[in-house]
């Protein structure tokens, strides 16, 4: 379990926020932060019945449509939500929240969002941008290009070989908030010809070659908060275990910044005058020690229990930037190799592992789950979920882990359906029939009415 540090930086004002999101990782963690400066935390979820929305940190939650579907209705919700409870911060955890707000932030009248400003919203959530940044800034990337239907996959096996990585250029886009940018793991001429053809978007896409080419590699995040591109604090961990074929890390470990990957950062901060809080995501080669910078999140992200169990508080310095309070002062020195462990990701993880069989998955599980308490205790390790002071969402979390590998059982499978846990079609129109809906001129009023009609 995570230690609790005492947080002496107690708030002098009463604050508001608004937290939308519901992940039992960036989403809880700032609640948690925010909870224990003394900040009325608020929220927003998009899972109605995530575990996350049990800690005790959260004093109010609120149901809103779905911002994928009803995006104009969801942003009236919000506004009609600033109205009622006079939020001083609206803090989106995730690009699905990010984006449509920054969008309409013009149009939302006293909604002050957490965003990181116009320069690192234009050039962080375009990966193409993210790299031209870079190569301007002399900072490694790997080797890649724009792609689309003209592309020849024989010249672009020729020139970055195989596997390769082909990368959507945004994770999300303001006009398409339910569907996800693909990541895939090029690793025959098929598939590539394949992609290429299914792509409709000319340079929506690109390629990247796979760093390093051979041997080993490592995946670092170095993450910051900064006000108007000056770094306030800064912290880095490695990457022990992730998702298999890639993706999410359940298993860090906090090191000591290197100083040329803080010296990429701080030039990449100060270029886009960065105004919150972010993670620079590295590959580093473990037999060369050349590394390369990968993408840039500039959000609350998954990693940030670690440095927060540590005492490097960047959900409160996201605060601070945005709504400053004089006298509040900032830790920025953490305990190198801590292992952080997402316990329950980790055994995710290990379940959706079909080379692994699933009749070995409750005994792994218990024995994984007692090496971690007592980890935990001996000060090796610090938990993602579990914290002594917020024990519910973790254990909620590990009961519905009980379920969910019931769910993927030969026999539980005839049974009932799983549990929908999104709002539905239905429940939108029960928000908008209840009069939230609202007026507000949008870049997304032609997709709303297409959606109205098809529904009514």
């Amino acid at each position: 379990m995570s230690r609790v540090e005492t947080n002496k930086n107690q708030i002098k004002s009463n604050l508001r926020v608004l937290l939308i999101g519901d992940d039992m990782r960036s989403f809880l963690a700032s609640a948690r932060s925010l909870g224990r400066l003394g900040v009325e935390v608020h929220a927003a979820p998009f899972d109605w019945h995530a575990p996350a929305l049990a800690s005790r940190y959260i004093k109010k939650v609120h149901y809103l449509p779905r911002v994928g579907s009803w995006t104009k209705s969801w942003l009236s919700s919000i506004q009609g939500l600033q109205e009622t409870h006079h939020y001083d911060l609206v803090v989106p955890c995730c690009e699905r929240s990010l984006l449509p707000l920054y969008a309409q932030r013009d149009s939302l009248s006293g909604v002050r969002i957490a965003h990181p400003g116009d320069l690192a919203m234009a050039q962080f959530f375009d990966k193409i941008e993210t790299r031209e940044l870079a190569e301007k800034l002399d900072v490694p990337v790997a080797k890649g290009e724009a792609i689309g239907g003209y592309s020849d996959a024989d010249q672009l096996i020729a020139q970055y070989g195989l596997p390769m990585m082909l990368k959507a250029r945004r994770s999300y886009s303001a006009h398409n908030l339910e569907m996800r940018g693909d990541v895939i793991a090029v690793k025959d001429r098929e598939t590539l010809v394949e992609a290429l053809t299914a792509i409709e978007d000319d340079n929506s896409y690109f390629v990247e070659q796979i760093f390093p080419a051979a041997g080993a590699a490592e995946g670092l995040g170095v993450s910051v908060a900064a006000r108007k591109g000056q770094i306030i604090a800064a912290f880095q961990h490695r990457r022990l275990t992730e998702k298999p074929g890639g993706g999410s890390s359940s298993v860090r470990i906090s090191e000591p910044l290197d100083p040329g990957m803080l010296d990429a950062v701080t030039r990449l901060t100060d270029a886009v005058a960065l105004n919150g809080v972010a993670m620079y995501e590295f590959r580093r080669s473990a037999e060369s020690g050349e590394w390369v910078l990968l993408e840039v999140n500039a959000r609350p992200w998954g990693s940030m229990p670690l440095p927060l169990a540590l005492g490097v508080d960047f959900p409160a310095m996201l605060l601070d930037v945005h709504v400053p309070e004089e006298g509040r002062i900032f830790n920025a020195e953490y305990a190198p190799q801590i292992v952080g462990r997402n316990l329950m990701l980790s055994l995710i993880h290990y379940m959706e592992d079909d080379e692994r069989p699933n009749r070995y998955f409750p005994l792994f599980a218990l024995s994984q789950s007692f090496k971690h308490l007592l980890r935990c205790l001996r000060g090796r390790e610090v938990s993602d979920s579990f914290v002594w002071d917020d024990l519910r969402p973790a254990f909620l979390e590990y009961f519905a882990l009980g379920g969910r590998f019931l769910r993927r059982t030969k026999w539980f499978k005839q049974g009932r359906p799983e549990r929908r846990v999104l709002p539905s079609r239905r429940d939108d129109q029960h928000y908008i029939s209840m009069g939230k809906e609202g007026e507000l001129d949008s870049q997304f009023d032609h997709d709303e009415k297409e959606k109205d009609r098809k529904v009514s």
